[in-house]
């Protein structure tokens, strides 16, 4: 009876370890749409690329259009931009949540974004836009494959 016990015990144990999904795996593989989208969020805040990237489609088109209009979908020409981005010192920026829309294998998320430049042209810049983000499910991975900017007069509130 003992024996059957430990037996048992042996086998939830590793029942236990081997199907735990943050065992031998990246905390990334199995972060939730919300985690995604806070990771997203945190890496442009913090200009943390690296992080960053880590909410990115693992696909090789991502659209990106500007509150200019300027539009482009090479995820390597993205990638570049935004490192640059990251890179350079002087901005801030901060959101709210406007709306957000999912399915099992789509989230749609608006938020109204606050951004500022110490110096741009030598006076200090404010641009208040929408964002519109589309994040796709790919292996189990909430990757972003839409990154759309659109000027508005709105403000943000906290």
């Amino acid at each position: 009876m003992i024996k059957n016990k430990r037996v048992n015990n042996l086998v939830i144990c590793f029942l236990v370890l081997f199907n735990s999904p943050n065992i031998n795996a990246s905390p990334e593989r199995y972060c939730d749409f919300d985690c995604t989208l806070d990771r997203h969020l945190k890496a442009i805040q913090q200009k943390d690329f690296e992080l960053f990237s880590s909410t990115l489609t693992q696909g090789e088109r991502l659209t990106f259009i500007l509150p200019n209009g300027k539009f482009s979908e090479d995820i390597q020409s993205y990638k570049k931009l935004l490192k640059n981005w990251f890179a350079t010192d002087g901005w801030t920026f901060s959101t709210k949540v406007i709306a957000i829309e999912k399915t099992k294998e789509m989230v749609s998320a608006l938020l109204l974004v606050s951004y500022d430049e110490l110096e741009r042209n030598g006076k200090p810049y404010h641009l208040d836009h929408y964002l519109s983000l589309v994040f796709k499910k790919e292996n189990g991975h909430w990757g972003l494959v839409h990154d759309q900017n659109t000027k508005t007069s709105l403000k943000k509130s906290n």
